[in-house]
C-alpha cells in the first residue's frame, strides 16, 4: 500500500504452484500430528530350551549325595575296622609276652635247685619221726642183745662188745639207708614235678604264642577288610564326584547351547525394534526432508513496486495534518 510517506512501496508473491506446495505441506503436517505414533515395544528372549533343560537336568545334582555319604560311611567304618586290628595287634603282642614268658619259666623249671619249691613240706617230719622209731627199734634190740648176753654169762666180754658194735653199725647203715630213701624219693618227686611243671608252663606258653599268631593274623585280615573298605567307599565317593561331574558338564553344555539360542533371538527382537523405530519415525522424517526439499528448491518471488501518486509529498504530509482545505 503506498503511504503518504514514502515515494513508492514494493509488494512481493510467491508463485502460484509453490505457495499450493507450503499449504499441501501444511496440511499433510497436520494431519499427520493428530494421528497417534506407535510406540515399539522392546522384546526379549526367553529361556531356551536348552536352557530348560539345564535346569531341569540341575535337579538331579544332589542324586549323587547318597555315593558320596555312602563312600564316606564305608570310609569311617574301614578307619575303624583298622583301629580294631591294630588292637588285636596289641592283644597279640601281649599274648606273645606271655607265652615268652611262660616259656622262660618253664624252662627254669629244669635248672639246678628248681625242684627245690616242690619239695614236700612234711618230708622232714617224716624223716624225723623214722629216725625216732629206727632208734627206738634199735635201743630194743640192744637191750634184747644185752639181756640174752646176760643169760648166756657172755655179758661184758669181747664177744658181747662185737656184737654191740656190729649192731651199731648195721643200725647206723640202715639209719642212713632210710633217711637217703627218703630224701631220695622227696628228690625224685620234687624233679618230677619240677618237669611237669615246666612241660605244662612250657606247653601254655606255646598255646599263648599260637593264640598271639593266631590274633596277629587276625589283625591282619581286619587292617586288610579296612583297607579294602576304604578303598571301596573311595571309590564310591570318586564315582558320585564322576557322575556329578559329568551332569555338570552336560549341564554347562545345555546352558552354552541355550546362550546361544537366546542371544539369537535376541539379535532378532532387537532387529525388529529397530526396525519397528524406523517405521515410526519414517513419515515425520519424510516431512522432513519434504521440507528441505521445497526450501531448497524455491523459485523466485515476484516482486510489484507502486509510484506515489500526484499531488503527493509534502502537498499529502500538509494535507493529512489539516493545514489545506
Amino acid at each position: 500500500m503506498a503511504s503518504y510517506a514514502d515515494p513508492s512501496t514494493s509488494a512481493t508473491y510467491d508463485q502460484p504452484y509453490f505457495d499450493s506446495m507450503r499449504r499441501g505441506y501444511l496440511e499433510s503436517a497436520a494431519a499427520l500430528s493428530r494421528e497417534p505414533r506407535p510406540i515399539p515395544v522392546q522384546k526379549v528372549a526367553g529361556l531356551d530350551p536348552y536352557s530348560m533343560r539345564a535346569r531341569e537336568l540341575a535337579g538331579g545334582l544332589g542324586g549323587f549325595t547318597p555315593y558320596l555319604q555312602q563312600g564316606s560311611q564305608m570310609a569311617q567304618q574301614g578307619f575303624g575296622t583298622q583301629q580294631q586290628g591294630r588292637a588285636a595287634l596289641g592283644g597279640a603282642q601281649g599274648m606273645y609276652g606271655q607265652g615268652a614268658n611262660m616259656m622262660g619259666q618253664a624252662a627254669g623249671m629244669y635248672a639246678p635247685g628248681a625242684a627245690q619249691q616242690f619239695y614236700n613240706p612234711y618230708e622232714d617230719q617224716v624223716v624225723q619221726s623214722t629216725i625216732e622209731q629206727m632208734n627206738q627199734q634199735n635201743a630194743q634190740q640192744g637191750q634184747g642183745d644185752r639181756a640174752r648176753a646176760v643169760s648166756s654169762g657172755a655179758f661184758g666180754g669181747s664177744r658181747g662188745r662185737l656184737m654191740e658194735q656190729e649192731r651199731e653199725k648195721s643200725f647206723g647203715r640202715g639209719l642212713t639207708q632210710a633217711v637217703g630213701g627218703i630224701r631220695q624219693q622227696g628228690y625224685n618227686q620234687a624233679q618230677q614235678a619240677a618237669q611237669a611243671a615246666g612241660q605244662g608252663l612250657g606247653t601254655l606258653g606255646s598255646q599263648f604264642g599260637q593264640l598271639g599268631q593266631g590274633i596277629t593274623s587276625m589283625a591282619g585280615q581286619y587292617n586288610q577288610l579296612g583297607q579294602g573298605m576304604g578303598q571301596m567307599g573311595s571309590n564310591m565317593a570318586n564315582m558320585g564326584m564322576t557322575g556329578q561331574k559329568g551332569l555338570m558338564n552336560q549341564i554347562g553344555a545345555f546352558d552354552k547351547f541355550g546362550q546361544q539360542g537366546r542371544g539369537i533371538q535376541n539379535e532378532m527382537f532387537g532387529a525388529q525394534f529397530d526396525a519397528a523405530n524406523k517405521m515410526a519415525q519414517e513419515p515425520w522424517q519424510r516431512m522432513t526432508q519434504w521440507k528441505n526439499m521445497m526450501s531448497g528448491m524455491a523459485p523466485p518471488q515476484a516482486t510489484t513496486t507502486y509510484g506515489t501518486q500526484g499531488g503527493g509529498g509534502v502537498f499529502d504530509l500538509m494535507k493529512m495534518f489539516g493545514m489545506m482545505g
